[in-house]
């Protein structure tokens, strides 16, 4: 005949792994898919300035599109998981394609970089774009 002591230790164990396999289901990096599937977009132009302290500011394409790939958009779930990045261009912005769901969006900041207009959150829907210009003030005067 078991103890029980033991009945209820193997009860509380029990209760701490359903606990747990809960929780992870519940912060998987995934949106919840809608029936009938698909993906929608978000997409915009991004502008990031200045560039130089002193106007007119010369630099060449190299270290522009440098200036923009120090800068990617981060698009993350509400919990804060990141299950996207996207690298702006300086002439056709970002374009990133996601499951139907909410997401934060916000860039990885550069010294004193801020926009804003981030971080946003924006609600994704099948067969739908989404739009988000962003404008990034680098800080340097």
């Amino acid at each position: 005949m078991p103890k029980p002591g033991l009945d209820r230790s193997l009860f509380i164990i029990l209760l701490i792994v359903i606990t747990i396999a809960v929780a992870i289901v519940l912060n998987t990096n995934t949106a919840v898919p809608v029936p009938g599937g698909g993906t929608g977009t978000l997409t915009g132009n991004v502008s990031i300035g200045p560039l130089c302290p002193v106007e007119p500011c010369t630099i060449g394409p190299e270290r522009l599109t440098a200036a923009y790939a120090e800068r990617t958009i981060v698009v993350s779930m509400p919990g804060g998981a990141v299950i996207a990045e996207a690298i702006p261009d300086p002439q056709a912005g970002y374009s990133i394609a996601l499951n139907p769901g909410t997401y934060s969006v916000d860039i990885r900041h550069q010294g004193i970089d801020r926009s804003p207009d981030l971080p946003k959150t924006v609600a994704i829907r099948a067969g739908e774009t989404i739009r988000l210009d962003i404008l990034i003030d680098t800080g340097i005067r």
